[in-house]
């Protein structure tokens, strides 16, 4: 095939993949469909301005006016290439699971904050979903917070045991009373992710430190896996970035 026609049959895959998306019983053009799809849908989100360029090379692709379908130019082969692969990536995106499905440690309120300093140095990790007596989702534990309640504590660390300080004493210091983190369902696309992140910066909502991924996106379940700030990077090679 011609680099145009690749080209042809990529947008065409797009736009019956945004047409299926947008559930329209009528017809609504490219572009405005990018424009629509783009305000509730992270995928296109994430591609609308390089669609909008593709909607306007295609129309200088195949000029409609003097003949239907008549093909005038070649475009480059990378850009057919980054239109195959994101006609690819609506059609199937990739989901947070199986992408970040993994064992996630726990910690309890009652446990002695002592342990935990243990779990960090044997598995360094810097986050831990807290669950209380009754098994609910209480929280989430960071360095942050651990910094935040010794820089307050310190006198009291010196004269007690650690082994009597408990979880809850020390997430008693989250500033963001549990608001930095969220839940994902385990059919949530990477883009889903990696927006939950996005739309935190430049704003005065905390930071977000994890998402946390289960079968409905529902905390009274169990956790399937997590996602970490550190996991940026891996999201957005996923998504093609």
């Amino acid at each position: 095939m011609r680099l145009s026609e690749r080209f042809i049959a990529a947008y065409n895959r797009i736009d019956r993949e945004m047409t299926r998306r947008a559930k329209l019983d009528r017809y609504v053009g490219f572009a405005q469909l990018v424009r629509r799809l783009a305000r509730t849908d992270s995928t296109i989100a994430q591609f609308a301005d390089e669609l909008l360029e593709y909607g306007d090379l295609r129309n200088a692709i195949v000029h409609d006016a003097v003949e239907p379908g008549r093909i005038i130019a070649e475009p480059h082969p990378d850009v057919v290439e980054r239109m195959e692969h994101i006609a690819a990536v609506l059609e199937q995106p990739p989901l947070v699971t199986p992408e970040f499905e993994r064992k996630v440690y726990t910690v309890r309120s009652q446990d002695s904050i002592l342990d935990v300093m243990g779990l960090i140095r044997q598995l360094g990790y810097t986050q831990f979903p807290i669950y209380d007596q009754a098994g609910e989702f209480a929280g989430l534990l960071t360095d942050r917070c651990l910094a935040r309640w010794l820089t307050f504590e310190l006198d009291k660390v010196r004269m007690n045991s650690l082994e009597e300080i408990t979880v809850a004493d020390v997430a008693a210091y989250d500033k963001t009373r549990g608001k930095n983190v969220t839940f994902l369902p385990k059919d949530a696309t990477v883009f889903d992710a990696y927006n939950e992140f996005e739309r935190r910066m430049g704003t005065d909502r905390p930071r977000l430190e994890a998402v946390l991924i289960t079968e409905h996106g529902k905390k009274d379940e169990p956790l399937l896996g997590i996602i970490t700030p550190w996991d940026i990077f891996r999201l957005r090679s996923l998504m093609g970035r």
